[in-house]
């Protein structure tokens, strides 16, 4: 089968690797999509610390079963699936306080072991989740950078009415202002800097703030008439956007992170002080919200084709980060093996 592997800095190469073999309770999946993650772009910089070479990167994917081994009789071959690609370890502190999501060891299939950019992969029976046989597999690729969003709109507590800052409108963000919007949040400002985004952030019913205006806590202010957010999520990891994070919310706002900053970052405490503001963070998503997103995308309530704007081959899949890394007119990129 063929895969692209990771051996280091700037270095991916298409190899033929040979047939996985399978453990008792795994399934083979056949690879149909799998989209291209801001962690993919970090791990083929060689900046995501825990990625060792030579890996198969790839986490949002969507396939079809090729092969059992030991599973339950309700999963056949051919049958289509969403892949929840968290392995924790069930051993530690986190894992037995039911947050399995923040696990001390937590594993990420293309993080920590071979992933989703390969015409197969393996994995456990139980995490798959079933898609339609008539469902987009492209589409179905959005569930995983899909839950990123429904679980940090669920750490928000929104309320009927809330108005809403989401710092960076890429695929992430404008996934976190739809469920936000499902949510019952009745204005959702979002700051950007690309002009493609802003623009499909507006076409989709966003109000937008261009972030490169140095002008954003003061637009929402003036968008909330002095009010500030009822919360704040940062979707982009930047200084300036943490430096305003805590200015723009309302008293006792909130604010949600799930940026993957590179490095530390200034944030007002000050004003999180004189606001009583709360900051909490958002790390992936749990089995739950996943089945919950799944659903939430296949029924269409979430509507996910707007994010696709690239589909590529597998053996385009570093041209595809490099599109990715440039930034212009794209928000996801999809391989399709």
């Amino acid at each position: 089968m063929k895969a692209a592997v990771w051996h280091g800095p700037h270095s991916m190469k298409i190899e033929e690797r040979d047939p996985l073999t399978l453990e008792s309770g795994e399934v083979l999946v056949k690879v149909r999509a799998t989209g291209i993650c801001g962690t993919d772009i970090m791990i083929y910089e060689g900046k995501f610390p825990r990625a060792r070479p030579p890996l198969v990167p790839g986490h949002e994917v969507a396939g079809e079963v090729a092969e059992t081994r030991d599973v339950p009789s309700d999963l056949k071959k051919g049958d289509r699936v969403v892949v929840f690609p968290l392995i924790s370890c069930g051993k530690c502190i986190a894992c037995r306080m039911g947050v399995q999501n923040t696990c001390q060891h937590l594993q990420v299939l293309g993080n920590d072991i071979d992933g989703s950019f390969s015409e197969y992969m393996k994995t456990s029976y139980d995490k798959l989740y079933r898609i339609p046989n008539d469902f987009s597999f492209e589409k179905a690729s959005l569930v995983e950078p899909a839950c990123v969003a429904f679980h940090a709109v669920k750490r928000a507590c929104i309320s009927v009415g809330d108005t809403v800052v989401v710092q960076g409108a890429g695929p992430i963000g404008i996934l976190t202002g739809s469920i936000a919007r499902i949510s019952g949040a009745s204005k959702i400002i979002m700051s950007e800097v690309q002009k493609y985004r802003m623009e499909l952030a507006r076409d989709l019913g966003f109000t937008v703030i261009d972030a490169s205006a140095g002008v954003v806590v003061e637009e929402v202010r003036r968008l909330t008439e002095g009010r500030g957010a009822d919360v704040v999520f940062t979707a982009a990891p930047v200084k300036q956007a943490a430096v305003e994070i805590t200015r723009m919310i309302r008293p006792r706002g909130r604010v949600v992170i799930f940026a993957l900053f590179k490095e530390p970052v200034p944030v007002d405490l000050i004003n999180l002080t004189f606001t009583e503001g709360c900051i909490c963070g958002s790390r992936v998503y749990t089995p739950v919200d996943f089945e919950r997103t799944v659903g939430l995308v296949v029924s269409g309530e979430l509507e996910v084709d707007r994010m696709i704007t690239h589909k590529i081959g597998l053996q385009d899949v570093e041209e595809g980060i490099r599109t990715v890394q440039d930034g212009q007119d794209v928000m996801k990129v999809i391989v399709q093996p």
